[in-house]
């Protein structure tokens, strides 16, 4: 079964919900991307672990703001949209179940 044409049509003028906030999340995702390498340099310099743990912290938590800045304007646009217009809104529920099911895991 493939995607009908007004699906597609759908898909290409769609507006990601997080687009408010893209800017942030890049300039997050950009400082994380630094951390990262600077994370591998402290492996390649044998480092002291507990530093290496410290900064894998730093960026753990850096990864789920992200993710609650992007959960948080999806809620508030796209699933906010289907369950107004009843669009597949069943489905919108499922998916965001399943996606705060991954991310409340430890």
């Amino acid at each position: 079964m493939g995607i009908t044409s007004m699906e597609m049509k759908k898909m290409q003028t769609h507006s990601h919900s997080y687009a408010q906030d893209k800017k942030e999340v890049l300039v997050r995702l950009r400082r994380m991307e630094g951390q990262l390498k600077g994370i591998q340099k402290m492996v390649e310099e044998d480092k002291y672990c507990v530093d290496v743990l410290n900064q894998l912290s730093s960026i753990m938590a850096a990864s789920q703001k992200v993710a609650n800045i992007i959960m948080k304007d999806h809620i508030q646009g796209c699933v906010r949209e289907a369950l107004t217009h009843n669009d597949h809104s069943d489905e919108h529920v499922t998916e965001l179940i399943s996606v705060v099911e991954k991310f409340t895991k430890k």
